[in-house]
């Protein structure tokens, strides 16, 4: 259960980037907008002393004071408490977002780049919470002029949470704010790994610009959600120059390399070749690909055939692209997010298209009493957690 705030609220919530300077730990001072989105959540900015809820990365709170003078609106009073508790140092980049009803969320970087970790919190148990503390992994780049060719992912978080196996795909997908998802070549060298080909582009096409502040949040499987701010501190609109009038054409594009996709897929299939014995063998009949949708909740619907059920369920590459399907993987299949039952099925991503197969698949179909003519439509929780809802087909007789 989320603590109180409205989602409309966090949908267009203010947020502000500061970077932890000296002077920064006594007060920090705030943008007005940021300033005037608390004075609403407190009643008014006529309210006496008004407060924040000032809540940190791992859910913990702290009542601070939003105070005005001369130089403008600041956090105050409790404000040291929470910095000297949180263990903050100089140099360090705080984002600062407003929940709604006065509720502020901070998340912290340290010198490394990284989201701070709380003690308690091991990298490979990195997860969401269920309040307003986001345990995700994530890191902050500052885009320097060597990064507009090629950016350094900071080593640090490639030890934490980057496997060998993902780092060898040599590919990481980028999720801009507004749905758009690109495919980045990864180079590795002496120095670390870099998102190099294709990055210029990526920034260029979303009118992201020298001395930009990036947050990357990394989904798993080389997939990153992005966040921009610009020098004022301020989150940007990453439409960008040009974004507006591409953006049609780019979703013709892709529709165009869909349907050209599927139309060629069956003379292009190809037994697929990996490690596990459960997926040595691929779709081999023309495949069929239903409807599906990128954007901030993707989703994908099937009619199950017999062949679906008793080998493999295709997947376009454009919509394996576009959730970071790369490889070879597990997905955790759910069909209801309230309980604790769950499969754990083989996937593949393949040069042509990707699949669901293997004995857990089949057991999913039979454990679920899937049969031929049903539909099911699979939610994109997070690139490994696939929320299942299936629709029976009318002309089932038991």
């Amino acid at each position: 259960m989320r603590p109180p705030g409205e989602q409309g609220a966090r949908r267009d919530a203010a947020k502000q980037l500061k970077v932890l300077m000296p002077s920064c730990f006594d007060r920090l001072s705030i943008s007005d907008e940021l300033a005037g989105h608390l004075d609403e959540g407190n009643g008014g900015a006529d309210t006496a002393q008004p407060t924040a809820l000032v809540v940190n990365s791992f859910g913990k709170v702290w009542h601070v004071e939003v105070g005005r003078d001369g130089g403008g609106a600041f956090l105050g009073h409790g404000w040291p408490e929470f910095v000297d508790a949180n263990g903050f140092g100089v140099g360090w980049f705080l984002v600062l977002r407003h929940e709604g009803r006065g509720v502020l969320t901070v998340k912290a970087f340290d010198l490394t780049c990284c989201l701070k970790e709380s003690r308690g919190l091991q990298p490979s148990t990195a997860t969401r919470s269920k309040g307003y503390g986001s345990h995700k992994p994530q890191f902050i780049k500052v885009l320097l002029p060597d990064f507009m060719e090629k950016m350094l992912i900071p080593p640090a978080f490639v030890q934490r949470y980057v496997s060998e196996a993902q780092q060898s795909s040599k590919m990481a997908i980028i999720a801009s704010q507004f749905g758009k998802f690109r495919p980045i070549e990864v180079e590795e060298d002496g120095h670390g790994m870099f998102l190099a080909g294709g990055w210029p582009q990526f920034l260029a096409f979303h009118g992201i610009s020298e001395g930009d502040v990036v947050l990357f949040r990394y989904e798993g499987n080389m997939l990153f959600k992005i966040k921009v701010f610009g020098l004022n501190g301020c989150q940007k609109n990453l439409r960008g120059k040009g974004a507006g009038t591409q953006q049609n054409s780019e979703k013709q594009k892709e529709a165009h390399s869909y349907g050209k996709h599927e139309r060629s897929s069956g003379k292009e299939d190809r037994r697929p070749k990996g490690s596990l014995s459960s997926l040595n063998e691929g779709p081999r009949k023309k495949r069929r690909f239903d409807s599906f949708e990128i954007g901030q909740r993707p989703w994908i619907k099937k009619k199950i055939s017999t062949y679906m059920l008793k080998k493999f369920l295709s997947l376009a590459t454009t919509f394996c692209d576009s959730i970071g399907l790369v490889g070879q993987c597990t997905i955790t299949l759910k069909t209801s997010m309230k309980s604790t039952r769950c499969w754990q099925v083989g996937a593949r991503r393949l040069k042509t298209y990707g699949y669901l197969g293997g004995e857990i698949w089949r057991s999913f179909c039979m454990e679920n009493k899937i049969r031929e003519g049903d539909v099911c439509t699979f939610h994109i929780v997070e690139t490994a957690l696939w929320h299942v809802v299936i629709t029976r087909c009318s002309d089932r007789t038991g």
